[in-house]
């Protein structure tokens, strides 16, 4: 029995030895196994971009650890457990890239001083990048806000920038785009650039994208209650200026322009849609000068206005007369004057008691909200005549006059009578001023290609209606500024029958077939003296004048030539002293290369004893007449 006892003490020995044995084995297998776990088995970490690269992991002392390696990543450890400002343990270990991510897979491993005991593994798989959208780049962009580039995820760890017109401008990640600051590339709207995007990490870059891309057309201001230049003749309560977008805002400014001075104009700023609205909170001060600047606005895609839209405008006093129909001379004793004004006139204030004549009967009335006739009715000629405006006259819009306003004129001083008809029927005019007295003839245009013959006398008889004062007493002036109107009509030198006019008249070296400026002309004299009907009017009217003096117009040469040792050689030396053109009175012979038969001016002299003056213009087309107008004076003394 106690021998079995013996057995059995044995056997429970050995068990009791090779189960203390196990588990000692089991325990050191563990250790083994958790350290190999621990330090040789790396732990994944599935890379992202968005920055949030940690695992879970509780590492000891881990301010003593780093990384032998960190070419590429760099371990950091987070969430520590401190005791005092000693770091016991961390709860999460994160890699950090230290150079350019790209797709691949790495290792990275960290250790007590980074030695090659309890070192920790990391297995980072790295997907590729993100990559920038293009399309995002397709569509114009405003230039007023940041540039949205789309990437195809987030990203946080690279930088990004935008290189347009060799300028750049920084990109700031947010979500799956980057947000670029475009304010400093100075670009404009509605242009085209080549667009580079870049990403960066540390110093390296690389270009991702090359694109073109265009800017927004700038919002532009179409149509305003406003206009530039304007003058306002009714009271705005409100100024609106309708754009081509629709708009978020708008800024404007309003200022009175008082000689330099610029005075600011309190007002009311809306933008709905596409209407801007300015409220003015008090009336526009009248008859003073306003500059409107649509400074700027944002339309809702983003765009803004390429300027400043800037509206200089008046605004109007009461109505002012901006137009009459004649001039201050020359006016028909039964003309029909209108006054048109700048304004409709108000219906409630009568004319007749504001619009007054003077110098002889007129009617007055009002023909249209902006215009009044005045009818005359028989005033005698050369009379002068006044329409007056008293101050106070209104507008429709209730606003008056200031000042009173005058208009002063004289009905026509010359009286006017055909002398006869051309070939083809045109009628051949005289103008003559003065009533009673001896008279001075001028005559123009016997040849219808000196046209400059006919326009001088024209300026003459303007120049006789406007200062018709200077006219001495007692004397008279007769002009014919269009002898020949069918060769002026023609540009021909001849009449409608191919004669020439001043080789018609019965001089005592009158013959049918002449010599002229273009050779032989057969029967370019006429069929007989005075065949013509313009030379015969001519004649009829000389003779029964009788002038004390006669001048014939014509072209071309800058000469004077008066009857010789006669009455008219002192006028003509005078006139062609005072235009500076030669004085070839009594050189005829060596003045033409031709013969000159049956000329009016001889006619004058020869039969009817009439002194006679031949000015040569020098231009068959241009006259100046200021350069003439005081030897015309002169030929009436």
């Amino acid at each position: 029995m106690q021998r079995l006892l013996s057995l059995a003490g044995h056997a429970k020995n050995y068990i009791n030895t090779h189960r203390i044995q196990s588990i000692i084995g089991g325990g050191a297998f563990a250790v083994v196994f958790m350290y190999t776990a621990t330090f040789f088995i790396p732990q994944p970490v599935m890379f992202s971009y968005t920055g949030n690269n940690c695992v879970n992991r509780l590492t000891l002392l881990p301010d003593i650890h780093s990384s032998p390696d960190n070419s590429k990543f760099d371990v950091t450890f987070r969430n520590k457990v401190k005791l005092g400002s000693f770091s016991v343990a961390s709860l999460r270990i994160c890699v950090v890239p230290t150079s350019a991510p790209k797709k691949e897979n790495a290792t990275v491993a960290a250790a007590p001083f980074g030695s090659l005991l309890a070192r920790l593994h990391l297995s980072i798989t790295v997907p590729s990048p993100p990559k920038v959208q293009t399309s995002s780049l397709r569509r114009p962009f405003p230039i007023s806000r940041p540039l949205d580039i789309a990437l195809t995820s987030a990203d946080s760890i690279f930088t990004y920038k935008l290189h347009i017109n060799n300028k750049v401008a920084a990109c700031k990640p947010i979500k799956q785009v980057v947000r670029c600051d475009i304010s400093k590339l100075s670009l404009k709207q509605d242009e085209s650039y080549s667009a580079k995007v870049s990403r960066e990490f540390k110093e390296s870059a690389t270009i991702l994208a090359t694109a073109p891309v265009r800017t927004l057309k700038a919002t532009a201001v179409i149509d305003g209650s406003v206009k530039p230049g304007q003058i306002v003749y009714d009271k705005p309560k409100t100024i609106t200026y309708t754009t081509d977008k629709s708009l978020v805002s708008a800024k404007v400014s309003l200022v009175m322009l008082d000689g330099q001075s610029r005075n600011s104009v309190p007002v009311e700023v809306a933008a709905a849609e596409n209407i801007i609205t300015i409220s003015l909170p008090k009336e526009l001060m009248r008859e003073k000068k306003y500059e409107l600047a649509v400074q700027q606005v944002e339309a809702s895609d983003g765009s803004n206005l390429a300027d400043s839209y800037i509206v200089p405008f008046e605004m109007s006093g009461g109505p002012k007369v901006k137009g009459v129909n004649v001039g201050t001379s020359r006016v028909n004793s039964n003309a029909q004057i209108f006054l048109d004004f700048d304004q409709p006139l108000a219906d409630s204030q009568p004319i007749a008691s504001m619009v007054r004549f003077s110098g002889g009967n007129a009617a007055i009335t009002k023909i249209s909200p902006t215009r009044v006739g005045v009818a005359l009715s028989n005033l005698p000629r050369c009379t002068p005549f006044s329409i007056d405006i008293s101050a106070g006259l209104k507008s429709d819009h209730d606003i008056s006059t200031t000042a009173p306003w005058k208009f002063s004129s004289r009905t026509i001083c010359y009286s006017l009578s055909t002398i006869g008809s051309s070939v083809k029927g045109r009628a051949i005019n005289a103008y003559t001023f003065g009533t009673s007295g001896p008279v001075t003839l001028f005559v123009g245009a016997l040849h219808g290609n000196e046209v400059s013959s006919s326009l001088i006398l024209q300026d003459w008889i303007s120049e006789l209606e406007a200062n018709y004062s200077r006219l001495p007493g007692n004397s008279r002036v007769v002009v014919v500024p269009t002898v020949n109107p069918d060769g002026v009509a023609a540009g021909t030198r001849n009449n409608a029958r191919n004669v020439n006019l001043n080789r018609n008249f019965p001089t005592s070296n009158w013959v049918k077939d002449i010599d002229d400026t273009n050779g032989r002309v057969p029967g370019g004299g006429g069929e007989s003296p005075l065949s013509e009907p313009e030379a015969k009017a001519l004649a009829s009217l000389s003779t029964s004048l009788r002038p004390r003096l006669m001048l014939s117009y014509h072209a071309v040469g800058s000469l004077v030539v008066g009857d010789t040792g006669g009455f008219s050689a002192g006028y003509a030396a005078k006139y062609a002293s005072m235009v500076g053109y030669r004085n070839a009175t009594g050189q005829s012979t060596d003045t033409f290369d031709y013969d000159i038969t049956g000329s009016y001016e001889d006619w004058t002299i020869q039969k009817n004893g009439i002194p006679s003056i031949v000015i040569e213009l020098g231009s068959y087309s241009y006259r100046s007449f200021a350069h003439h107008k005081e030897a015309f004076w002169a030929m009436l003394q």
